[in-house]
């Protein structure tokens, strides 16, 4: 019986507003499999389960919806400027992330599948760049950045610049970042510098283990 060996584990990360969703799915588009931590994260107050329930128990029925979910708007509101509460809804929903990320690694494993992306816009704030072969990160100028939320989610400016402010920054992301991806031009432009990006993370990859 032949041995399958772990895909190769990629880091995806940006800013808000940066392109790294538009990245992420364009090399999905591609075949390869990507895993969206914000998604799992979002399901787990988003659906009726033990992780809504210790989320209540935790914080309050007034954050439960008429859906019997969580209201992840004033949740956000209660936990963004109160580290302790912040830090109690990521051990609430960060396990329960990490068990769902495994599951799809464990897919991936077991269909011999060579490369597995995660797509985690708070890979570098969380410390988590070690746990990956590579780190790609999107960068994008801030005004655009900026206008691409305001007109693709209706936020304000305010709104905009404190997630900004909350998260690394870009000479951060340059500093630990193993390969870049300019978002300066159009989807297309954008496309040709996402796969070339992972066209040479994964040949470094393979020159390295080949050594």
């Amino acid at each position: 019986m032949a041995i399958r060996t772990a895909p190769l584990r990629l880091g995806l990360t940006g800013g808000i507003g940066s392109g790294k969703s538009t990245v992420a799915a364009i090399w999905r588009e591609a075949g390869h499999r990507v895993i969206d931590l914000d998604a799992h994260s979002r399901a787990v107050l988003d659906a009726p389960g033990e992780g809504v329930e210790e989320a209540i128990g935790q914080f309050g029925e007034q954050f439960r919806t008429e859906r019997g979910t969580v209201d992840r708007a004033a949740m956000a509101r209660r936990v963004f400027s109160d580290p302790v509460a912040r830090a109690d809804l990521e051990r609430i929903v960060l396990g329960r992330v990490d068990e769902a990320v495994a599951r799809e690694e464990q897919e991936a494993a077991d269909t011999g599948e060579r490369l597995v992306i995660h797509d985690s816009p708070l890979l570098l704030e969380k410390e988590r760049d070690g746990d990956y072969r590579a780190v790609v990160a999107v960068l994008a100028r801030r005004e655009d950045r900026v206008f691409r939320v305001m007109r693709d989610r209706g936020k304000d400016r305010e709104y905009v610049e404190s997630i900004m402010a909350a998260q690394v920054s870009d000479l951060e992301r340059i500093r630990r970042a193993d390969r870049l991806v300019l978002n300066t031009a159009g989807r297309g432009t954008l496309a040709i510098r996402a796969l070339h990006a992972l066209e040479a993370v994964l040949a470094r990859a393979e020159d390295s283990a080949l050594r």
